[in-house]
C-alpha cells in the first residue's frame, strides 16, 4: 500500500513539473498562464474574466462542452453569439464572422507544448482564425492530457489521435475512421485542414491559457 501511494505521489510530482515548465514557457511567450486543479475551478476562472454585457463567443470544443459553457453563457448577462443546434450553415457562418470582433472568445487547443506553443487544428478555420487574430481577449482551456514535449509530438497527437477520434464520433466515413490515423486524404469532409501554431503573442493581455490538472476534451 505504501509503495502504491509513493508511486502515485511520484506520478503527480512528475505531471506537476511538466505543467510548471509549460506555464513558465507560456509566460515567456507573452501569454498569461495559470493552473487549476479541476474543471470546476477552470469554469470559475473563465467566468471571472467575462464582464457583464460582454460579447462572447466560442469555437467547437469538447473541452468547453464538458465544462457546460453553452448553458452557462446562455443564462448569463452576456451578448452570447451562439451557433445553432442543429447547425444552420448560413447562420453559423454569420456567427463565425461576428466572433472575430467579440470581446471574449473561448476555445481549447489540440496541444500545448512544454515550450509554450499552442497548436490548433480546424476543418473550416473559424476557431484558429479567432485564436490568432480578432477577439480582444481569448481564453484557452486545456486539460493536462494535451501537454506535449514538442511541435512534432503535437502534430503526431493531432494526426494519430485527435482527428480520427473527432471524425469517428461524428460518424463520418473517412479514411482515418478506417485506419485510425490521418492519411492526408482529399475527402470533402476532411477534418484536418488548417493547422495553426501560436508561438508568441504581442499583446500580453490578449491570451490567457488555463491548464487543468485533469484530462479534458479529446
Amino acid at each position: 500500500m505504501h509503495e502504491e501511494k509513493a508511486l502515485n505521489e511520484a506520478r503527480h510530482w512528475h505531471s506537476g513539473k511538466k505543467i510548471e515548465e509549460t506555464l513558465n514557457s507560456l509566460r515567456r511567450n507573452n501569454m498569461e498562464g495559470l493552473y487549476v486543479e479541476n474543471r470546476e475551478a477552470a469554469l470559475g476562472e473563465i467566468l471571472k474574466r467575462i464582464p457583464p454585457n460582454a460579447t462572447v463567443s466560442h469555437g467547437g470544443s469538447h473541452t468547453l462542452q464538458e465544462l457546460g459553457i453553452n448553458e452557462i453563457l446562455g443564462k448569463g448577462e452576456y451578448r452570447y453569439l451562439r451557433r445553432e443546434t442543429p447547425p444552420n450553415e448560413r447562420e453559423d457562418h454569420d456567427v463565425q464572422i461576428k466572433s472575430l470582433s467579440s470581446d471574449i472568445y473561448l476555445t481549447s487547443v489540440n496541444a500545448v507544448t512544454t515550450a509554450g506553443e499552442l497548436m490548433a487544428l480546424d476543418g473550416i478555420g473559424n476557431r484558429v482564425a479567432c485564436l490568432l487574430f480578432g477577439p480582444r481577449k481569448v481564453l484557452v482551456v486545456a486539460g493536462k492530457n494535451k501537454i506535449v514535449n514538442s511541435l512534432d509530438d503535437g502534430i503526431r497527437r493531432i494526426k494519430e489521435y485527435v482527428a480520427p477520434i473527432h471524425a469517428k464520433r461524428r460518424g463520418w466515413d473517412l479514411p482515418c475512421t478506417k485506419t485510425g490515423i490521418c492519411v492526408e486524404c482529399r475527402d470533402p469532409k476532411r477534418i484536418c485542414n488548417k493547422l495553426a501554431i501560436l508561438q508568441y503573442e504581442r499583446d500580453r493581455e490578449r491570451i490567457t491559457v488555463i491548464l487543468v490538472g485533469e484530462d479534458l476534451g479529446i
